[in-house]
C-alpha cells in the first residue's frame, strides 16, 4: 500500500519540485510575449539538472546533492509560492500524469534490468547510491562511460523513502513523457495536441528502453532540444531565452552517453555557422564560448579523474588506421551498416513517422528550415561514421548497437511531424 502511494505521489512531487515561482515571475516580465509558462518550467528543469551535474562532478555524497537542490527549491519558492500555479501545472499535465501511472505499472511489475543495464549502468548507479563517489568509478567495468544518467538514477532512488531502485528509472519515464509533451505543445490545434501526445506516448513506449540503458534519456533530451531548434529556426525566435536552453540541454546530453559528443558538436557547429552567416556576432560569441567551456569541462574532468576517453571505442588489440581507407572494406561496411539501418527503421516508429512527415513536407512544398533537415541528415550519417570506424567484431557491434543508436536521435524527427501538422491544420 505504501509503495502504491509513493508511485501516485511521485509525478506530482516532480511537477511541484521543478517549479520556480520567483524565476517564472522574473522571466514573465522579461519575455512576456515570447515565452510560455511551460518554457519557464523547462528552463528551471534544466537549470536544476545542470546544478546536479556540477555537484556530481565535485565528488560529494548524494545526500549533499539532495540537501542542495531542496535548499534551492525553498529559496526560489518560499516568498513566491502559489497554489494557483501548482494546480494549473498539475491540471495542464494531467494527461501526462495519467499515462505515467499506466506505463509505470510495466516497470514496477517487471523490475528486472536488461543485460547492459545490469552489468554496466546499474553498478554505476549503485556506486553513487552507496556514496562511493565519482573517483570510485575507475574501479568499475567500463568506467569511462559518462556518469550523469546513472547519477540521476541513484539520486531518485535515494530520494524515495522506500529506497526502491526502480524509482530512479521512473524518473526516466517522467522525463520521456515530459519531452514528448514539450514538442507536441508546439502544435497550434489544442485538440490535436492531446490526441498526438497520447498516440506518441503509447506507440513509442517500449519497456526494454527502461531496463537500465541510457538511450531513452538521450532520446528525451533530443526531443527537448528539437523544441528549441524548432523555435529558433522554424519560428525565427532568436531570443536569448531559447539560446540559453539550447546550451543547457546540450550540456546535459554530453554527459549521458559517450557518442553524444557527436550530437553536441553537430548542433553547436550548425548554430555557429548560422549565426556567422547572419552576422549575429553577439550571439555567435555567446554560443562559441559556451561550446568551448562545455568541451573544456568535459576534457578537464576526464583528465582530473584519469578517464580514458579512447577506451569506449571498443577496440581491442592494435588499431589499423589504413583499413579505414581500404575501398573494398569501405563498400562491405557500408552495405552492412545500411542493411541493419533499414531493419532498425521498421523497429522504431518515431523515426519512421519522421521520415514520412519529411517526405510529405517536401512533396507538398511546405516551408521548413533547411538547417533542421541538414541536422537530421547529419545525425543519421553519424550512425554510419561511428560504426564504420569499428574494426573488432564489426558486424556484431552494428547488429547489436544500431537500434539503440538510432533511438537516441530519433526523437528529433518528431519536429517534422509538428511542422507538417501545423501546416495542415493552420486554419
Amino acid at each position: 500500500m505504501i509503495e502504491i502511494i509513493n508511485i501516485i505521489l511521485f509525478p506530482l512531487a516532480l511537477i511541484i519540485f521543478f517549479q520556480n515561482h520567483l524565476f517564472t515571475k522574473l522571466i514573465k516580465k522579461r519575455f512576456e510575449k515570447k515565452n510560455s509558462y511551460f518554457d519557464c518550467y523547462i528552463l528551471n528543469l534544466f537549470i536544476i539538472l545542470n546544478l546536479i551535474l556540477l555537484i556530481s562532478l565535485l565528488n560529494f555524497d548524494i545526500q549533499f546533492t539532495i540537501i542542495i537542490i531542496l535548499t534551492y527549491f525553498i529559496l526560489v519558492n518560499i516568498f513566491n509560492f502559489s497554489y494557483k500555479i501548482i494546480f494549473q501545472s498539475i491540471y495542464s499535465l494531467l494527461i501526462l500524469i495519467i499515462i505515467f501511472y499506466v506505463l509505470s505499472t510495466y516497470i514496477v511489475a517487471n523490475p528486472d534490468l536488461g543485460w547492459d543495464g545490469k552489468f554496466h549502468w546499474y553498478k554505476k548507479a549503485l556506486n553513487f547510491f552507496q556514496n562511493m563517489g565519482f573517483e570510485n568509478l575507475s574501479n568499475l567495468p567500463k568506467y569511462e562511460y559518462p556518469h550523469f544518467g546513472v547519477y540521476l538514477w541513484a539520486l531518485f532512488w535515494s530520494i524515495n523513502p522506500l529506497n526502491f531502485e526502480y524509482f530512479g528509472r521512473l524518473f526516466y519515464l517522467f522525463l520521456y513523457l515530459l519531452s514528448i509533451f514539450s514538442i507536441v505543445d508546439l502544435l497550434n490545434n489544442k485538440n490535436l495536441k492531446l490526441i498526438l501526445f497520447i498516440t506518441l506516448s503509447l506507440i513509442t513506449f517500449n519497456f526494454n528502453h527502461f531496463t537500465g540503458n541510457q538511450d531513452i534519456l538521450v532520446f528525451s533530451l533530443m526531443v527537448f532540444l528539437s523544441r528549441y531548434l524548432y523555435l529558433i529556426f522554424e519560428k525565427r525566435e532568436q531570443t536569448l531565452f531559447n539560446l540559453i536552453l539550447f546550451i543547457l540541454i546540450n550540456n546535459i546530453i554530453l554527459w549521458i552517453k559517450y557518442e553524444c559528443i557527436v550530437y553536441v558538436i553537430l548542433c553547436y557547429s550548425i548554430l555557429l555557422i548560422y549565426k556567422l552567416y547572419k552576422k549575429d556576432y553577439k550571439y555567435f560569441l555567446l554560443i562559441f564560448f559556451s561550446f568551448l567551456i562545455t568541451l573544456i569541462l568535459k576534457l578537464g574532468i576526464s583528465q582530473l579523474y584519469q578517464i580514458n576517453l579512447n577506451a569506449s571505442f571498443q577496440f581491442s588489440g592494435e588499431y589499423d588506421l589504413l583499413k579505414l581507407f581500404d575501398i573494398n572494406l569501405f563498400f562491405y561496411k557500408f552495405y552492412i551498416i545500411l542493411k541493419y539501418y533499414f531493419f532498425s527503421l521498421f523497429k522504431n516508429p518515431v523515426i519512421l513517422i519522421g521520415y514520412i512527415s519529411l517526405a510529405l513536407i517536401l512533396i507538398q512544398k511546405i516551408n521548413i528550415s533547411l538547417i533542421n533537415v541538414v541536422l537530421f541528415i547529419l545525425f543519421n550519417l553519424s550512425s554510419f561514421l561511428i560504426f564504420y570506424i569499428i574494426q573488432i567484431d564489426f558486424e556484431w557491434h552494428v547488429a547489436y548497437g544500431i537500434d539503440r543508436h538510432i533511438l537516441q536521435y530519433s526523437g528529433f524527427s518528431i519536429l517534422f511531424l509538428v511542422v507538417f501538422l501545423n501546416q495542415i491544420f493552420k486554419n
